[in-house]
């Protein structure tokens, strides 16, 4: 029996376990663990993992140390999220040394993706960095997609309610609301316990095919400022009411 391990992308302490089946009686099964420290080629401190979230002005920048067990170069980068972070890349110590600086560059929204460095190692020749970006702005809306109408038989409609509130506890008021009116209608209510907003969607079912689904966006515009704009995805589904059919 040969049991291979994968470790690609792995560094650090890992345990693996395998479960082995025979026809033995007196010991059927039996569990092999494989526990070892892989020493990377490249080492990236303090993860290859960078996440941003909260307030733009209250993120701070990420860096990444990347040392190498052997000599080596970075020859090269790309990103595919350009117009979401900024980043560059300092030498240390040539050959040994490098520091990755990262930071946020929008005022809201919510993004993924990923930093590639290019080596001239054979055995490495890319190192990826995951950059993960929840940022929010003046103002959020929670949640940022729901779901109304007609969702099974015997059930009354649902109607959707959405939270718009200052993330500054600023005192705001609701500009403007965009919508589909042929999909909803919007009823705007002030919250009792905190600065902000309640906002009930209701369902125009008369609009939507029977045992069909429409997607529509609620775009929510206030006074704080130019950029305080925030979107909810609003799924209207109108079931169809006939039973489900059942397997004889």
């Amino acid at each position: 029996m040969i049991v291979k391990v994968n470790l690609k992308n792995f560094q650090g302490k890992v345990l693996k376990k395998a479960t082995v089946l025979s026809n033995d009686p007196n010991n059927p099964e039996m569990v092999v663990r494989i526990e070892g420290t892989v020493q990377a080629i490249v080492d990236v401190k303090p993860s290859t993992n960078i996440l941003f979230r909260g307030m733009p002005d209250q993120l701070s920048e990420s860096v990444l140390d990347l040392e190498g067990s052997t000599p080596f170069h970075i020859s090269g980068t790309e990103s595919n999220l350009s117009e979401d972070i900024a980043y560059t890349l300092e030498t240390v110590a040539e050959g040994e040394h490098y520091r990755l600086r990262v930071s946020n560059k929008i005022s809201n929204g919510n993004y993924g993706g990923f930093i590639k460095l290019d080596t001239d190692l054979a055995q490495k020749p890319d190192i990826i960095i995951r950059v993960s970006g929840f940022i929010e702005g003046e103002i959020s809306a929670k949640p940022q997609n729901i779901l109304i109408g007609k969702l099974c038989t015997g059930q009354p409609e649902r109607v959707g309610r959405v939270v718009v509130v200052s993330n500054r506890n600023k005192p705001f008021e609701i500009t403007q609301l965009t919508y589909d009116q042929n999909l909803m209608s919007v009823w705007q209510e002030t919250l009792e316990d905190q600065t902000g907003f309640i906002l009930e969607v209701q369902p125009k079912l008369e609009n939507v095919p029977t045992g069909s689904r429409k997607q529509a966006v609620l775009k929510i515009e206030t006074d704080l400022s130019a950029d305080a704009k925030v979107e909810v995805l609003v799924n209207v589904l109108n079931h169809s009411g006939q039973p489900e059919a059942q397997n004889k």
